[in-house]
């Protein structure tokens, strides 16, 4: 009876959730998985689906899967599906589907098959390396790791890894290249003495991390004093703290590292995007984006006011409460009453008035805009000098803006939208591995998960906090055999379906087989040195090696294999940094005003000329980016744009340029063909729906063209964005259209503002510069030639005419003389 009503409730749970993602469908808001079921059912369509595999197989016709022990099920059958046969009838499986000879190519590394909570079970490799068994070739050689690590590697995970049918790869030994390390212990062991249990006031778990961390604390203390040695571009030298990696299985075993390192003395940065979002000082921003964008939200707005953001102390609220009634009710304010209660510089009211006029812009102004005003306006950046981790903080911080900026980049959605993304990060079941890349003089230890470091390597690896005990099968559980449509499921002990036991026996081989890769994942992520935890409590011994915990797995496969064991039970040392690495001399007075000099020198130069700038530049020795009586739209497609949604970049200055451009972009240039339906589009989107027409004969006309035509008869590229660096200075831009000819590269530049003919010369004229900087840079970039520079003046009621740039080598060294001088007078007025 409990096996058929939990049969029932699957089934019933399992038709809502397919209703509910078949409403997501009809709504447009498919995430990553719902595209591929959807490119899934597309490929296999009987009516369709052939003729979308034949034009995708025209397309690609070899492809290559690279790390493809991360492959899911149904990114296999993709892959299979489009490597088949086009006049395949019928589809069953991936596994009896023919597919082409030398059209599919498969790269990973069946070991490092550790992502079985997103379906990447390693089962499916193994299947798919019986399939196709010929042509498959073994790559042993390391290029990484020292003898030494590849010799105890071989030993210990040569034991632990061992064949078992659709769980667990044979293991392939690996061959070593590199020359071992002249200074400091190639494998180190610690804590290879199990822990007594009951230790009085401290539960066994707890007592074992702190001797870890503070094992591990030492022996970094051991490893920078004693200069043991990395290879940095073919040189050994001594280690320092940001060639150290600390690599965990979760992120709750990071804590009492910290806590150690923080008493030590030993500067860290945990790199991992979770814990980024769980900082003060990021949920301190976050609770001011959520008073911002609810002013009736008066938790948010009073928390807001006492966060590091606004810095209003207890007293000041309660001074504010008590001097006004509904203090927290700021949104309906006029300005004029925020001047008049700021003016006695309140900071309560000076950040309700900030709030005020940041909920004010949010309607106006993109996420990634508003987050960095409220950065930049209560200088969050320079605050964090006074945390106890500036540079962490600081790296946080700028992580945030970027995530903001990257995230209005790919949604259309509004502040509440993107608290909603951000709540979503912080979930306790999200899963990011992203991690944040370190400054170049950012000398701490790393602190990452294995999974966060998959694909890395580090100088020196530590690899700690394993499992103190076995996983249990205690709580609710819903396990997915496979060829099942419905899953077996565990209320409780007694409440289950008939198959879960065995289902959970399968899954307990798995995940033990897992554990072991992930070991391996961990441990060849060395160098030069590698550091193993084997901290642990006392166990009851039971026969067999699914009983014994990861370290234990470790200590029996490791005796035989060559490593140093390392005590610190009576070592506590603090890291001292000699002060010359944190101070330096004093500069006299004439030393302090040449550098003064030279940093207000570099502050005035242009970051970046595009070619806007360069075509603007006058005949004096000053640049001038503000727009004069002349003003051309034609010059201000490469105007700098970083915060501008990516589809606007790089396109015309006016709203029928920006949708003559975008329709180029896209359209078929060999016909035409769709011009009207994309002029509609993009006329739409630039808001002059109405001018659609107009558009697409204006793209008409540039596509009927004889240098257009002459493009799309070889190599062409379009919106093509190029920089480098001229004398020291950047330049940039984006060209319309490149294409190869048989004398060199031909640039097209595309203008819409429709001219009279006696108008040419001078338009010409003044688009010679920009057009020259685009031949340069690509000159520069590409070591080819560009043979000439053609701008196509387009028109909706005759032929575009097409001028050649005259004497465009002339034109490029005018180009290098305006960025010399523009580099030297700089953007100070």
């Amino acid at each position: 009876l409990t096996d058929l009503v939990l049969r029932r409730l699957t089934a019933c749970l399992t038709n809502f959730i397919l209703a509910g993602i078949g409403e997501q469908r009809k709504q447009g808001r498919l995430d990553y998985q719902d595209l591929l079921v959807s490119t899934k059912e597309i490929l296999c369509d009987p009516t369709r689906g052939s003729v979308i595999r034949s034009k995708i197989a025209d397309k690609y016709q070899c492809l290559l899967v690279d790390e493809f022990q991360d492959t899911d099920p149904i990114q296999i059958e993709i892959v299979t599906l489009i490597a088949s046969a086009i006049d395949t009838e019928s589809w069953t499986s991936w596994q009896a589907a023919p597919t082409l000879p030398g059209q599919l190519f498969f790269v990973g590394d069946p070991k490092q098959s550790i992502y079985r909570f997103r379906r990447a079970d390693i089962s499916l490799y193994l299947d798919t390396q019986k399939k196709y068994e010929t042509g498959q070739l073994q790559l042993s050689t390391n290029f990484r790791s020292t003898p030494e690590i590849i010799s105890w590697i071989n030993k210990v995970f040569g034991d632990l890894i061992n064949s078992r049918e659709g769980s667990q790869p044979s293991y392939a030994p690996l061959t070593p290249m590199r020359e071992p390390a002249p200074v400091g212990a190639a494998v180190s062991i610690v804590g290879s003495v199990a822990h007594p249990k009951s230790t009085i006031g401290v539960s066994d778990a707890d007592s074992v991390r702190l001797a870890e961390a503070h094992d591990i604390t030492q022996h970094i203390i051991r490893i920078v004093q004693e200069g043991w040695s990395v290879q940095d571009n073919n040189v050994w030298r001594a280690a320092r703290l940001s060639d150290i990696a600390i690599l965990v299985p979760t992120r709750s075993r990071m804590t009492e590292l910290q806590r150690d390192f923080d008493r030590a003395g030993v500067s860290y940065r945990v790199a991992s995007s979770y814990n980024v979002w769980r900082s003060p000082e990021i949920r301190d921003l976050v609770i001011c984006l959520k008073a911002i964008n609810d002013p009736s939200d008066s938790l948010a707005t009073v928390s807001a006011l006492r966060s590091s953001v606004y810095g209003c102390g207890d007293d000041d609220l309660y001074r504010f409460r008590t001097n006004n009634s509904d203090p927290w009710v700021w949104d309906p304010l006029a300005n004029s009453q925020h001047a008049t209660r700021t003016k006695a510089s309140d900071p309560v009211a000076l950040g309700l008035a900030h709030l005020a006029e940041l909920h004010r812009e949010k309607a106006v102004v993109s996420t990634s805009e508003l987050v960095g005003k409220l950065v930049k306006d209560r200088q969050l950046e320079e605050q964090c000098a006074a945390r106890r981790h500036p540079g962490e903080s600081l790296r946080r911080l700028r992580y945030v803006v970027d995530q903001a900026r990257a995230w209005s980049d790919t949604h259309n959605g509004d502040l509440q939208t993107f608290l909603s993304w951000i709540t979503q990060q912080t979930a306790e079941n999200a899963r990011p591995i992203e991690t944040i890349i370190s400054e170049d003089d950012d000398d701490s230890v790393q602190i990452m998960t294995v999974h966060a470091a998959k694909g890395l390597e580090f100088p020196i690896a530590i690899v700690a906090g394993l499992p103190l005990r076995a996983p249990t099968d205690s709580g609710a559980k819903v396990g997915y055999p496979q060829n099942l449509l419905l899953p077996e499921v565990k209320i409780r002990k007694d409440v289950k379906t008939l198959n879960f036991d065995d289902w959970s026996d399968a899954e307990k081989l798995f995940d033990r087989d897992e554990s072991i890769r992930t070991l391996y994942v961990a441990c060849t992520r060395a160098r030069d040195h590698l550091v193993i935890s084997l901290h642990r409590k006392e166990t009851t011994a039971k026969s067999g090696s699914q009983y014994r915990i990861p370290a234990e797995l470790l200590l029996g496969a490791s005796n035989g294999a060559p490593h140093t064991e390392f005590d610190y039970t009576a070592q506590n040392q603090i890291l001292r940094i000699s002060k010359r690495d944190h101070y330096v001399s004093r500069p006299g007075i004439s030393e302090w005003r040449e550098r003064y000099a030279n940093a207000v020198d570099f502050s005035g130069k242009f970051g970046i000329l595009t070619a806007t700038r360069i075509a603007q530049a006058s005949e004096s020795s000053m640049m001038t980016s503000e727009r004069d009586e002349t003003f051309d739209p034609g010059l201000l497609k490469d105007a700098e744009e970083s915060e501008l949604p990516l589809q606007s970049r790089g396109r015309y200055g006016t709203a029928i340029g920006r949708a003559v451009h975008a329709v180029l972009q896209t359209v078929e240039l060999k016909d035409g063909n769709g011009v009207k339906a994309l002029a509609k589009l993009h006329a739409a989107a630039e808001g002059i729906p109405e001018l659609s027409e107009e558009i697409a004969l204006l793209a008409s006309s540039a596509i009927d063209t004889q240098e257009v035509q002459s493009a799309v008869q070889g190599r062409y590229w379009r919106e093509l964005h190029v920089a480098c660096p001229i004398d020291g200075q950047l330049i940039e831009g984006y060209v319309d259209l490149v294409y190869e000819s048989d004398d060199g590269l031909v640039v097209i530049d595309y203008k819409t503002d429709q001219i009279e003919p006696e108008e040419i010369e001078s338009k010409v004229d003044r688009y010679r510069l920009q057009g020259a900087t685009y031949a340069l840079a690509l000159e520069e970039t590409t070591h080819e030639k560009v043979s000439k520079v053609v701008f196509a003046f387009l028109s909706s009621h005759a032929k575009a005419k097409c001028v050649s740039l005259p004497n465009l080598q002339a034109a490029i060294v005018d180009v290098k003389e305006v960025i010399r001088r523009e580099a030297e007078a700089g953007s100070r007025p």
